[in-house]
């Protein structure tokens, strides 16, 4: 099931964001869209996953029930522990999952425990990005998911990225430089 999107505009205040978009992605595979700010990138993603019902054209296969998403803020419980916060988007083996991947991530036993108010800006990206991960969905969308991380984080979180999207379609969009992946991703600047 590829998704495509046919036609597709927006207007923001008077101001044009996308003007008659269209394009299909592959079933499976990673995509990376870039741009400037502003030019419509979280706002394609917004529509992409039905948040967005303000726009002309037509997306299929796309919707809340299709894509898991990781938003830019972080969302998090505040009542909930890391490892819970992680798994609350699945059942069935999730807490598992969330454990081996936040562990891969670099966190240890005693920050699965702590609260969002414990946690860093980087620890918490890292679980808002293992819980879109772990939700079961066709389509995985990141809005840039590393944005707060060091470099070595970013490395193992890329990994994960290319392991999902043998599985799926992964879109991410970034303002990294992501050229030095073009043989692994389609890089599709707005």
């Amino acid at each position: 099931m590829s998704l495509r999107l046919n036609n597709v505009s927006k207007k923001f205040d008077g101001r044009i964001i996308l003007n008659g978009f269209s394009y299909t992605f592959e079933e499976k595979g990673l995509y990376f869209v870039t741009g400037e700010s502003g030019v419509g990138k979280t706002t394609l993603l917004r529509i992409i996953a039905d948040l967005d019902h303000d726009y002309e054209g037509e997306v299929e296969n796309g919707g809340v029930s299709n894509v898991s998403f990781m938003f830019q803020e972080y969302r998090l419980f505040p009542t909930l522990n890391a490892l819970k916060n992680a798994s609350v988007a699945e059942k069935t083996g999730a807490s598992d999952t969330a454990k081996y991947l936040l562990t891969r991530l670099g966190f240890n036993e005693n920050d699965l425990k702590k609260k969002p108010r414990e946690l860093s800006g980087g620890m918490k990206q890292r679980v808002a990005f293992v819980r879109s991960v772990i939700k079961s969905s066709p389509v995985l969308i990141l809005d840039e998911p590393t944005k707060e991380l060091d470099a070595d984080t970013v490395k193992i979180m890329l990994q994960i990225i290319k392991e999902e999207a043998q599985k799926r379609l992964v879109i991410v969009v970034t303002h990294d430089d992501v050229s030095n992946l073009a043989d692994e991703a389609k890089l599709l600047r707005l």
